[in-house]
């Protein structure tokens, strides 16, 4: 079952928005928007908007709506490999990719997220809730990159949310760990394992 929330932008709302965006008639599909995720999923509702790409095979790189109580931002990313779902979507949205993946999930306070968005040269819209990102039954604590900063000298720093396993209340930490530096095979262009350097379990491209 899809969810449910609805979200309505009022013409200024649209004008703050279309400011991040370079896309003409982004808002023809009106005002209102649906949440396009299942259920009671974690973390903030989204909606696709540039309706273009859903003419696209998936991935695209396209536009999303955010939002929840304390508002809305536009960000403009890449989709699921296998569906027009932000990638890192909830398992739970009708889409296989993330079958194998750890189920457990941690939630960082509002504060660590602003700072998480505000940081100098940041890549990622920054998330409060977060899935762990290793394969399921893993060894060690679990993990999921939160943000990313890449700088113009080339160079970037990687932050990582990390939490104990079981997970027994004690704190999450954010942790700046390297990336793996594991690239893939000749043959093979998806570039650079996506996990933390000494990761469990097998390299993610």
């Amino acid at each position: 079952m899809t969810c449910r929330d609805l979200v309505t932008l009022s013409p200024q709302d649209q004008l703050t928005l279309d400011a991040k965006a370079d896309v003409s008639d982004l808002w023809e599909d009106g005002p209102s928007y649906g949440c396009q995720l299942r259920g009671a999923h974690p973390g903030r509702h989204v909606a696709l908007i540039d309706h273009l790409a859903w003419d696209e095979d998936p991935p695209v790189v396209t536009y999303w709506l955010w939002w929840d109580a304390g508002g809305h931002t536009l960000t403009h990313a890449s989709s699921c490999s296998d569906c027009h779902l932000p990638q890192g979507h909830p398992v739970s949205s009708g889409c296989s990719t993330y079958a194998g993946q750890c189920a457990a999930a941690a939630g960082i306070t509002d504060s660590d997220r602003a700072m998480l968005e505000d940081l100098e040269d940041a890549v990622h819209e920054a998330e409060t809730h977060h899935r762990c990102q290793y394969t399921a039954g893993h060894d060690g604590p679990h993990v999921r990159l939160a943000q990313s900063q890449d700088r113009p000298d080339n160079t970037s720093t990687t932050w990582w949310v990390c939490w104990p396993a079981p997970h027994t209340g004690h704190p999450y930490t954010l942790t700046v760990i390297d990336e793996c530096p594991a690239t893939a095979a000749a043959d093979n262009d998806d570039g650079l394992c996506l996990l933390p350097a000494g990761h469990p379990g097998n390299h993610q491209f």
